[in-house]
């Protein structure tokens, strides 16, 4: 583990600010920064804090287009003295009512102020800092507390609360300024909502493995992130969606991420593993539809940074996407840190009590079994019956609720998805 964690955050050192006006209600609001700090207090000592640098427009078109950058420039500019609402479907585009209909209120609560892509801005370039800092002074965690977030960002679009794509910026980033050490980026994205912005940046790119667990539910945004969606042409079969239920849990994101994270990061061997890091999913959040808490999230990271430790030298970075409960978001954020200080290598998934939701049993072999003639080969090519059955009826010395489709030869393995 590293003795001092880094902290990549532009409040920290007075930098610009993504404020919302006192008049306007929104969720993402400069409190939920201050909440991430209050939570981090206890670990000061332990901190290396980093005065974020501008990405600058180079940068940002690594992923955006020069015309996505040249509309935020514009936006900006005409938000002197107040703020811009951003059209769902890009930057100063005129969206259509079936694009409004589609992103169900979500992207029409996508602003600019005066000051927000400078923050924008920095928050990639932390990020950046981070990645220089886990390849040149060997094994290192990090964490960028980026605001505005990024995730669903996409090349030509703002959305989302997202004004520039802050992970994928940093996978890019990466590999194009490191090509002889890191070849291949895993992205794991625990937001609740599915991170369309980068699934679409790298849907091409077999380079970036993305893996995305999150609330598939009709009518939450963004509407997208189903199972069958896994890439195309040199990138197919290096998008892997897991489609959790509403109400999913710890125990569905634990199950989820030993049975699809776990095995597809072993066959893809990443040389960096960013994680956007998305806190909606907590109980309390007001945004979100999930019942995970601190503990869970504490998991994760642990297993985590085991295979990071394994696969790519230690280097896992963290980068904030939502999250809207200050209290939830200041302790689960300070109990990743601490974890990521401190934390095990190895985690016991067989200590875990809860049982995880039998639809989020069947999500995880939906994306198992879409995803079994191609690259990763997550069945390995296995053939399985159409019940799903507790996993420690078949291995019982193992009392943990990690489950499995039996082997049944009786079956073909071609019908499993429609049985399923």
């Amino acid at each position: 583990m590293p003795r001092r964690l880094a902290i990549a955050c532009a409040q920290l050192v007075e930098g610009p600010t993504h404020e919302v006006p006192q008049e306007v209600e929104h969720a993402d609001k400069p409190e939920r920064l201050d909440a991430c700090l209050s939570g981090l207090l206890h670990l000061a000592r332990q901190l290396r804090i980093l005065a974020p640098r501008s990405a600058t427009d180079e940068e940002l078109q690594l992923v955006h287009s020069k015309a996505q950058v040249a509309g935020l420039k514009r936006a900006q500019l005409a938000a002197s003295g107040g703020l811009v609402w951003l059209p769902v479907k890009g930057c100063l585009e005129k969206s259509s009512k079936a694009d409004l209909l589609r992103a169900r209120g979500f992207g029409q609560d996508t602003f600019l102020t005066s000051t927000s892509l400078d923050a924008a801005r920095q928050a990639a370039g932390g990020l950046f800092q981070l990645v220089d800092l886990s390849v040149t002074s060997g094994p290192a965690g990090g964490i960028a507390l980026c605001r505005p977030p990024g995730h669903h960002a996409g090349p030509t679009s703002s959305t989302g609360f997202c004004l520039v794509n802050n992970v994928a910026l940093a996978a890019r980033y990466a590999l194009r300024r490191y090509p002889a050490l890191i070849k291949r980026v895993l992205i794991f994205d625990w937001d609740i909502h599915h991170g369309q912005g980068t699934q679409e940046v790298f849907w091409k790119d077999s380079r970036v493995l993305f893996v995305s667990m999150h609330l598939f539910s009709k009518g939450f945004y963004p509407a997208s992130g189903s199972a069958q969606e896994v890439g195309v042409g040199r990138g197919l079969g290096y998008t892997v969606n897991v489609a959790l239920p509403q109400g999913y849990t710890d125990a569905c994101l634990l199950c989820a991420c030993q049975d699809v994270l776990v095995p597809a990061a072993e066959r893809f061997r990443p040389d960096l593993l960013l994680v956007s890091a998305g806190f909606d999913a907590m109980d309390e959040d007001p945004l979100g539809e999930a019942k995970c808490t601190a503990d869970g999230f504490a998991r994760i990271t642990r297993l985590l940074n085991g295979l990071a430790r394994k696969l790519c030298g230690g280097r896992l970075l963290l980068a904030l996407e939502g999250g809207y409960h200050e209290h939830a978001l200041s302790s689960c954020l300070g109990l990743v840190a601490e974890t990521l200080l401190h934390g095990d290598d190895t985690e016991n998934f067989s200590s875990y009590a809860e049982k995880p939701l039998q639809a989020s049993l069947k999500a995880i072999w939906e994306t198992r079994l879409a995803h079994r003639s191609l690259p990763l080969q997550l069945l390995d090519g296995c053939t399985w019956s159409r019940d799903l059955v507790p996993y420690n009826r078949f291995r019982k010395k193992q009392k943990c609720w990690h489950w499995r489709l039996p082997r049944d030869l009786s079956s073909d393995s071609d019908n499993c998805q429609k049985d399923i």
